[in-house]
């Protein structure tokens, strides 16, 4: 349809139909301006039907009003424009749609010539570019979208063609090195990679740049403030539908933190083996699961000579003594399958081939879920306490029963302290009894008898202040008002400074040399025996002067203990274990230390002997504790104990530290009677059982045997080639004094079996 109003007849040739159809079927808007400039004379059907407009409205400078009114001027400059310069021109601008809806349009005007060449008018296509218009709006804000993610990369980013030049690089690195992108080339790596790194850095790209592949590396890249920093870089190429190489993608990532902590945790590492290594101990990491020994410190590899890997065999080697091996593998697999912290003392193969004791405690490190991961185990020397502990115990021993044989007893006055510590011996000779203040030096002089007491002070004051040895004969009135004779001897003690420290002496009871003596001879030949004996009670003072110097040494590898688990908690206290943990571990190390020195502190208690007393007691309690005293002893003689005790066994009533040395005794007379056995397992029996009123326990050695069990109660009388025979006979005596009786029988195949019997007490309820 043609409305006749914008398409006269007179316009177009009527018989070109073709064209005119052409015009009106083009898929763009086309106007004809007048050469008068005023506006157009003829518009298609195609911007009549996206404007809407009818009729007149889309002639002249009516069709301006579909124009967006802010590119209303720019296009009418525009269409003048044309009639003035006689050229075509172009614009862009917005159409209103019939729907009220603007597009983009492209404007394109040429001016109408007549045959002279005189301008008569002007042709305008309007093509819709909306849709092209919005692609290139988005395509910038993705660009812009696109730039800002690449901005905003917590790394350096860069684009190289396909020979290594930088083609784009993100604000990252611009800023890190401080240039523009026209001073800066990727490429030209010589003035920024560190000089140590460049020669690396080459190699790597003309590896990547031949094969096509990713390239990775670190180097260190120089900052626009001379300050190099470690960056880990990463190279991916860009192909196209040929597989061909268009350009590459680079990310760098700044790892210098991550070195520096690197750095950090090697040093650390170091420090850790350093100290480690320093340690006086042994110290193994194992882990909680597999029981794998993963980290030893060098004390260990020195003291087995062997490689960690060869450690790990520990079970099937000799590195472990082959009778402390069961109990050893038993324990770890108690660790392993129930967290249960390892704790023993067993003796390690040294590389020469001896056998050295040590205690083994496991310290748990776990994770932030508080999973057990791995044990860190100290393993301590301790073998000279065990040794000192073991002449300790024989020491005393010995000292015990020479005091008794020569009833001589040993005391020591603190001049400090003012306080008196005494032997059993001279408290039996002095019937001391319970609550007794035997500590006090009144205590006494006040049994001194009232005749001697003055003449007893003032020759023992005298030889304190001058530092003298003291001797002096007196008569003591025990407590049930009998009289006894004792005679004492002293020396002093001097610091290096020679002020008096202490005096140390022994008392022998001449009681009965006394009662006996009424005769000028008989009184000459007392004086001479009684020097004899004090003599030999010189060498007993001596003999405990020593035991206690035994005692203070057993103390210092306990004090090493100590002072190894105050090391281990700082050790320990650093990152990555648990500080926490650690350090409660570390404070059980100072506690077993601690613990240690009391059960020294426990047998010089037990052989110093405590008043006699009756009181009721647990005979198995008895029998537990001598036995815990020797289990070390007879793990080293390699003799299985082997305990039944009656569990419902009525108290006896008695004095316990003679139970106890009664028991003591047996058991160590059983271990000596084992020492020459060599073709049988060797075993020590100890049983406790009821028999009728009494309880009786039975110590049954297989080793050599008696022939004539009876003989060995005499005085006098050993089988021991250093012994005194005079054991068994003051065991007997504790067995009678106790209402029981003591004996022994050779067992049908080997060995002995000793037996005695103490009452029970009257009451079982007790």
């Amino acid at each position: 349809m043609q409305p006749p109003d914008l398409m006269p007849e007179g316009e177009l040739n009527p018989s070109d139909t073709e064209l005119r159809a052409l015009v009106h079927t083009l898929p763009a808007l086309v106007c004809r301006g007048r050469a008068d400039g005023g506006g157009v004379d003829f518009v298609n059907k195609g911007f009549i039907d996206y404007t809407g407009l009818a009729g007149a409205a889309a002639l002249g400078w009516g069709w301006m009003d579909a124009v967006h009114p802010v590119d209303r001027r720019r296009v009418t400059v525009c269409a003048k424009s044309i009639l003035t310069s006689g050229t075509s021109q172009t614009t862009e601008m917005r159409l209103r749609r019939f729907d009220g809806t603007y597009r983009w349009f492209l404007f394109e005007g040429s001016p109408l010539h007549d045959a002279s060449g005189t301008v008569v008018g002007w042709n305008a296509i309007k093509v819709d570019v909306d849709d092209r218009k919005r692609a290139d709006e988005a395509l910038r804000e993705s660009v812009q979208e696109l730039r800002l993610i690449i901005d905003s990369i917590p790394g350096q980013v860069a684009i190289l063609n396909t020979s290594g030049r930088a083609e784009t690089v993100n604000r990252g690195l611009l800023e890190y090195f401080g240039r523009p992108f026209e001073d800066f080339q990727f490429g030209d790596t010589s003035d920024h990679v560190h000089p140590d790194d460049l020669a690396g850095v080459i190699a790597a790209w003309v590896q990547a740049m031949s094969t096509g592949t990713m390239v990775e590396y670190e180097h260190r890249l120089r900052r626009f403030d001379g300050v190099y920093r470690w960056f880990y870089a990463r190279g991916l190429p860009l192909r196209d539908s040929a597989n061909q190489i268009l350009r590459w993608y680079v990310l760098l990532t700044d790892i210098d933190d991550r070195k520096r902590a690197e750095e950090l945790l090697r040093a650390s590492e170091q420090q850790f083996r350093a100290i480690m290594d320093s340690i006086p101990g042994l110290i193994a990491l194992v882990n909680a699961t597999s029981g794998e020994i993963e980290l030893v410190n060098r004390g260990v590899l020195d003291y087995f000579g062997r490689s960690r890997e060869q450690l790990q065999q520990w079970t099937t080697s000799d590195s472990v003594h082959p009778d402390d091996l069961p109990q050893v593998i038993a324990a770890w697999q108690r660790a392993i399958t129930a967290g249960e912290a390892p704790e023993w003392e067993h003796r390690l193969r040294r590389s020469d081939g001896v056998y050295r004791w040590f205690q083994l405690r496991g310290f748990p490190w776990r994770d932030s879920n508080n999973q057990l991961v791995r044990w860190y185990c100290l393993i301590t020397d301790v073998h000279d306490r065990k040794t000192a502990e073991d002449a300790l115990r024989r020491s005393e021993t010995f000292l015990l029963e020479v005091q008794k044989l020569s009833r001589t007893g040993g005391w020591r006055f603190d001049v400090a302290t003012d306080v008196v510590e005494s032997s059993p011996e001279i408290q039996r000779a002095y019937k001391v009894q319970p609550g007794d203040e035997i500590s006090n030096p009144e205590f006494w002089f006040g049994r001194i008898h009232a005749d001697d007491r003055l003449r007893v002070r003032s020759t023992f004051e005298r030889c304190v202040r001058e530092k003298c040895g003291y001797r002096s004969g007196y008569r003591v009135v025990l407590g049930d008002g009998s009289i006894g004779y004792q005679h004492a001897i002293g020396r002093p003690v001097l610091n290096e400074g020679g002020e008096l420290v202490e005096f140390i002496g022994a008392s022998m009871d001449m009681t009965d040399h006394w009662l006996a003596t009424t005769e000028l001879e008989r009184a000459s030949q007392a004086l001479h025996d009684m020097q004899t004996k004090l003599s030999r009670a010189a060498q007993v003072a001596t003999v405990g002067e020593l035991a206690a110097s035994i005692a203070h040494e057993v103390n210092q590898p306990l004090a090493a203990v100590v002072t190894n688990g105050h090391a281990c908690l700082r050790w320990l206290s650093a990152a990555p274990p648990n500080i926490d943990k650690a350090m409660e571990a570390a404070q059980r190390i100072v506690n077993d230390g601690k613990g240690a020195g009391e059960v020294v502190h426990r047998v010089r208690s037990l052989f110093k002997r405590a008043p006699v007393e009756e009181v009721p007691l647990d005979i198995n309690d008895i029998i537990r504790e001598v036995l815990r005293l020797l289990e070390a002893d007879a793990a080293r003689r390699g003799v299985a104990l082997a305990v039944s005790l009656e569990s419902d066994l009525a108290p006896v009533r008695g004095d316990r530290v003679q139970l106890q040395q009664l028991v003591l005794n047996l058991v160590l007379n059983a271990l000596d009677a084992l020492e020459s056995v060599a073709d049988r397992a060797k075993q020590v029996s100890i049983r406790s059982r009821r028999a009728g009123a009494h309880a009786a326990i039975d110590v049954e050695d297989n080793g050599v045997g008696l022939d004539n069990p009876e003989t060995v109660f005499e005085p006098f009388f050993t089988t021991k080639a250093n012994g005194m025979g005079m054991g068994l006979a003051i065991c007997r005596s504790i067995a009678a004094a106790h209402n029981g009786m003591l004996s022994a029988v050779r067992n049908p195949a080997y060995g002995t079996t000793f037996s005695f019997t103490v009452p029970l007490a009257a009451d079982d309820r007790l």
